[in-house]
């Protein structure tokens, strides 16, 4: 009934329950969410960068950390299901052989060739006739759009007995829609979809681009945007000899995906299609994720009582940007004349020079010991990165106009009258572009015994060190060593930490009473030491001031200046020779930092019950011991605290250094110093109660509920300055304050039931079904504005006042007639009707504590199976049906998924002189927008059913 080596918190995913399971779109982390105690919050909230990824054992990781997984970027699988057996999810295992992570391991276990010849041939496909458009009462267009999954798979002997191979190959696409929105044509009203960016103005840009600067700008409408991976997957296994077997592997993905510009910078903060805009597909980029991985495992039986598993490594990965537009051309944003974007063409400002090349090698090797009752391994395990990366916003130049009058008559005419001209530009002394590289290697040891004590007790205990080593060599910036930051601090930006062994000491158990395999005892407890992305550590190298040199014109502070001209060319105004900026922002690791590190106990129990039942519940608890925490040492001490029922302080300045009377070298303009360090707060906790039960006659099913908490002082993001800035906080945004974690889910059921049938010596038809209800996420009430002056707006979490007393209320601007009566009766109305809001008034709300409604998904597969007797070997012809979100199928009200209206219902306008009170106003119940207080629903694919078709052919 029970595995008795079984220790910590383990599930697993087999091929068949895989083969029975809703597969539309899913990827290896989806099916890690199939188990029960494998559920986000069990993770204590954490980004997927700390967890460990392996493929056979073997290292398979993103760890630099753009994306959590390999063709992440692209939205692509990394491995065919296809080429899969089995998956595996360890939570808290006590084996000291897994490592590199503090969330969990995630193990995909591939398939072998056999000595017999076995082999699939498949095609997946959806189109807009098989997605729902009704959710609630809302309804959407029809989305024309096409998807493709095709591939097969072969393995067999090469010499029966003695070599064997496994090829799997799959080509995936996906073209959809860019944009919804239409140009406004002659006779056109707009509204709706219609926007009112005028298709005959945009396309006689499009032509005044193409004639003047041979540059096609691309589309504005009516265009598509497509994903396509390339995976192949190739896997080799020799018996040399009795005592020796070796396998190899290859892994191959080549993936691209179109991707929407950003929006940062941009005018009215859009870049995007609306109604009052209409950018060029030219603006958008191409994202490339490719890789090739290769692994070789050598097993060897040494004696009766020793043996030896070693593996060797290679990956590249290579991630990289192009863009959509014809070429190289600096990007232009053009406003309507109201503040509002019109158009944009040009490059991507985030793209030039926009690449990852990773290069990670890594080696492991397991020695085992079999004495008597005692399995001692002694064992390393070993990987060393290396980085090349670049990145530099608008290096290619970005220019703002208010109007397209405006961008004619610069472009015609000469007129200096751009409202804004950025260029980044490289400081080196030959001018080449400053790519970051780094090298970074871990290095672990290990030494364990599995002890069995009785032949019903086993124990497993052991000890592994971690070893990190980081580059010393860095540039260096020597103004900037001489300046004093925050709290005394010096910065030397050249020096990362200082190499650190951390220890890892665990001990875990198995307990099956009585011997009779009915009820099993399983626990333990010990440190896990894991790894943050790099790209954390790679800002110092990036980000310090002496790589690069930046423009930044406007018409109030630079009117007129030449360079506010346009000019197609990009390094028109680059200058030559050119020394680093007096203005700039930067990232330092503390010297003392360490990896993330956590101390995690869990017991469970296991318990065959009456009528064939399985019951198992299970509990685990994870303290931080060092997690990561990132505060701006140049924001200054926080003043006065604020009057009236909020007490929180204000900051009297936002900058130490902030370039006051001309910045000069030695008196820099930085914008932010984002110091990257630990600490030690952090906690999760979850119980899980699962039942299961296999029925004789085919019928599988399982149910599990899980109640968790996960507090976190930070849970991810791709750059350190990011994760310092998109923070809600209640004291600052340098405060070590804990928070509910990002992907909290309090509670959360999920169950699945599987059923096949073989009938009338051909035919077998089977179903699955998983249902899942939980939160459908969490968030956070925070401010509009800056309350607390700290130059950051919309991260301060908001005051719930009890009554009118506690907040200054005014209009919220010259339109807003309300009396201030009438706005507390409006915002009193919001705050009673919120579950969240009403039960903390008098109170600053805490970050992510805020939960949105349940929703309740069902999703489901059905298969049929033609059996084919071909050369006395049974085929399989297989047509499958996947739908998700049956529940949206039968009904528009049911499956959907809702949000709320607004996480920012109060706007920060002053404080008064009078009282030194904050002052804000309550904008969404006004006489020209009355936006109901319930949830909306999403009308995005979350809250639509979908359905994909199959057809597989398999043969023995």
């Amino acid at each position: 009934v029970f595995n008795s080596s079984r220790t910590g918190a383990r599930e697993t995913v087999t091929r068949s329950q895989i083969e029975r399971l809703p597969t539309i779109g899913r990827s290896l982390s989806d099916y890690t969410k199939l188990t029960p105690s494998a559920n986000g919050s069990s993770f204590g909230g954490r980004s997927s960068s700390y967890n460990n990824v392996t493929v056979d054992g073997a290292l398979f990781n993103n760890s630099f950390g753009l994306s959590g997984n390999l063709g992440g970027q692209t939205n692509s699988q990394p491995i065919s299901l296809d080429a899969i057996e089995q998956i595996q999810v360890d939570i808290a295992p006590y084996d000291v052989r897994q490592g590199f992570f503090t969330g969990a391991g995630v193990n995909t276990v591939t398939k072998s060739g056999t000595n017999e010849f076995k082999g699939t041939a498949y095609t997946f496909t959806r189109n807009p006739d098989l997605i729902g458009y009704r959710a609630g009462p809302f309804e959407n267009s029809r989305q024309e759009f096409s998807y493709n999954t095709k591939g097969a798979s072969i393995g067999g002997p090469i010499i029966k007995n003695k070599l064997f191979f496994f090829v799997s190959g799959e080509q995936e696409r996906l073209s959809s829609p860019g944009t919804t929105f239409t140009a406004l044509k002659t006779g056109q009203t707009a509204g709706g979809n219609i926007s009112q960016a005028s298709a005959s103005d945009l396309d006689a840009l499009k032509t005044f681009l193409i004639n003047n600067y041979d540059y096609n700008p691309g589309s504005y409408d009516g265009y598509n945007n497509e994903t396509k991976s390339d995976k192949v997957t190739v896997k080799l296994d020799w018996n040399i000899n009795s005592k020796n077997t070796l396998s190899a592997k290859y892994f191959y993905l080549k993936s691209q995906r179109d991707v929407a510009p950003s929006n940062s910078g941009a005018i009215a903060n859009s870049r995007q299609p609306s109604i009052t805009a209409m950018p060029f597909n030219g603006t958008q980029y191409v994202i490339n994720n490719n890789f090739d991985i290769g692994i070789v495992e050598l097993n060897s039986r040494i004696s009766n009582k020793i043996s030896n598993k070693a593996t060797v490594g290679y990956t590249a990965l290579r991630d990289f940007r192009s863009t959509k537009g014809s070429g190289i051309f600096p990007l232009v944003d053009i406003g309507n004349g109201s503040s509002q974007t019109f158009t944009s063409f040009g490059y991507e400002p985030f793209s030039a020079f926009n690449e990852l090349s990773t290069d990670t090698y890594q080696f492991s090797d397991d020695l085992t010991i079999f004495a008597g009752k005692h399995e001692i391994t002694i064992g390393t395990s070993n990987q060393i990165n290396k980085f090349k990366n670049g990145f530099a916003p608008t290096y290619y130049g970005n220019f703002q106009f208010n109007t397209l009058a405006d961008f004619y008559a610069s472009a015609n005419t000469g007129a200096k009258n751009a409202a804004r001209y950025q260029l980044r530009y490289s400081a080196m002394a030959d001018g080449s572009f400053p790519f970051a590289n780094m090298k970074i290697a871990q290095y672990s040891l290990y030494a364990q015994d599995k002890f069995s004590v009785s032949p019903n007790f086993k124990l497993t205990y052991g000890v592994r060190a971690d070893y990190s080593t980081f580059p010393n060599d860095l540039d260096k910036n020597a103004a900037l060593a001489n300046l004093t930051f925050r709290d005394g601090l010096k910065v030397d930006i050249s020096k990362l930490p200082d190499a650190k062994v951390l220890l890892s000491p665990r001990a875990g158990f198995n307990y099956n009473l009585n011997g009779e395999g009915n009820t099993q005892f399983r626990g333990g407890a010990g440190l896990f030491t894991g790894q943050v992305p790099f790209v954390w550590i790679s800002n110092q190298a990036s980000n310090n001031g002496v790589q690069f040199g930046s423009i930044d014109l406007n018409q109030t502070n630079n009117p007129l200046d030449a360079r506010l001209k346009f000019d197609s060319d990009v390094d028109a105004y680059r200058p030559a020779g050119a020394a680093a900026n007096t203005a700039y922002n930067i990232a330092v690791t503390a010297q003392d930092f360490k990896m993330p590190q956590v101390f995690r106990v869990n017991g469970a129990v296991d318990q065959k019950l009456p009528w064939g039942l399985t019951g198992t519940l299970e509990a685990a608890y994870t303290k931080d011991i060092n997690a990561v925490l990132f505060q701006n040492i140049n924001l200054p001490t926080a003043g006065a605290a604020l009057a009236g029922s909020d007490t929180r302080y204000r900051y009297t300045s936002t900058k130490i250094y902030s370039g006051a009377g001309g910045a000069t070298l030695a008196n820099p303009n930085i914008s932010d110093a984002i110091l990257f360090k630990n600490t030690k707060k952090g906690y999760s906790y979850f119980i899980t109660g699962q039942l299961q039960k296999s029925f004789t006659n085919g019928f599988f099913a399982s149910i599990a509920y899980t109640y968790a908490k996960a507090k976190s002082v930070n849970d991810g993001g791709s750059i350190a300055q990011t994760m310092w800035r998109d923070r809600s906080v209640q004291n600052g945004p340098n405060a070590d304050e804990l928070g509910y974690a990002n992907f909290y889910q309090p509670n959360r059921v999920i169950s699945y039931v599987s059923y096949r049938k073989e009938y009338a010596k051909h035919f077998a038809s089977s179903f699955g079904l998983t249902f899942e209800s939980a939160p459908s996420g969490n968030y956070s009430y925070t401010y509009r504005n800056d309350l607390n002056n700290d130059g950051l707006s919309n991260n301060d979490l908001m005051y719930v006042p009890k009554t009118s007393a506690d907040i200054m209320l005014v209009a919220d601007n010259s339109a807003d007639l309300r009396t201030t009566a009438q706005i507390w009766s409006q915002l009193d109305a919001f705050i009673k009707q919120d579950p969240y809001l009403s039960k903390n008034r008098g109170k600053v709300v805490e970050r992510g504590a805020a939960l949105l409604p349940y929703f309740n998904q069902t999703n489901f597969n059905f298969t049929q199976d033609f059996f084919i007797n071909v050369k006395g070997k049974r085929n399989t012809l297989r047509f499958t049906a996947d739908i998700i979100n049956l529940g949206n199928l039968l009904s528009r009200n049911w499956g959907i998924y809702q949000s709320y209206n607004t996480n920012q219902p109060l706007s920060y306008k002053s404080i008064d002189a009078a009282t030194g009170k904050p002052v804000f106003s309550f904008p969404y119940q006004d006489n020209t927008n009355k936006i109901p207080f319930t949830s909306t629903y999403r009308t995005n694919t979350g809250s639509l059913w979908q359905a994909q078709l199959g057809f597989r052919y398999i043969f023995n």
